[in-house]
């Protein structure tokens, strides 16, 4: 959910559209037809943008759509921007991970492991890297501190990558059990379920 102007507006990432809805009225603000058919992954908000991925259709979008857009914002050809759309690509979408975003860039990662960091703002990709040889699966979405980010694959590693438009691996560590679920941030530390455990990592004092 998100105010836009005086309307609180409801995002839903959607098969066979993606849309804005009025919570007050239920009215459809916005409309998009194409895109991902499994759509997973929960909409980002920033920069006066809403960000939108999904996969497994013909497309599989990560994409940037202006707050204010308005009516059916479907291109004439899938994958160019418009009025409502502010830019697209439509083969770099995710399938069950949520991007992220953290100060001027989004972060999305596939299922098999390759993140890709993108200007928020325009859409341009800094860089497409594989964080795993690609036997591992991704399931959990990434969360941050600001200034690294962390990805935890469903054999329960978990990548340190620097949030910054270079690609730089900090670390990875083993939590030694299957993870699928997203980790939690508070007060220092890091909170990760694994299959039979709940996992608390801080700095050691």
């Amino acid at each position: 959910m998100v105010r836009v102007g005086e309307t609180t507006q409801v995002l839903v990432n959607g098969w066979h559209h993606t849309g804005a809805y009025d919570f007050a009225s239920g009215k459809e603000i916005w409309k998009l037809d194409g895109g991902g058919d499994i759509p997973t992954p929960t909409p980002v908000v920033g920069n006066g943008l809403a960000y939108f991925t999904s996969a497994h259709g013909k497309w599989r979008p990560m994409m940037a759509i202006r707050l204010d857009a308005e009516a059916d914002i479907t291109p004439d050809e899938f994958g160019q921007p418009n009025t409502g759309i502010a830019w697209i690509h439509p083969r770099n979408g995710s399938y069950m991970q949520t991007p992220i975003l953290v100060g001027e860039n989004l972060y999305g990662c596939m299922d098999h492991g390759v993140l890709t960091c993108f200007d928020a703002k325009s859409g341009k990709i800094h860089f497409s890297e594989r964080l795993s040889s690609g036997n591992q699966g991704f399931t959990a979405s990434p969360v941050s501190d600001g200034q690294h980010l962390y990805f935890t694959s469903e054999t329960g590693n978990v990548f340190v990558v620097r949030a910054q438009t270079e690609f730089s691996m900090v670390a990875t560590n083993s939590l030694g059990e299957t993870c699928m679920a997203t980790p939690a941030i508070s007060a220092g530390s890091l909170f990760f379920r694994t299959r039979g455990n709940l996992v608390c990592v801080r700095e050691a004092k």
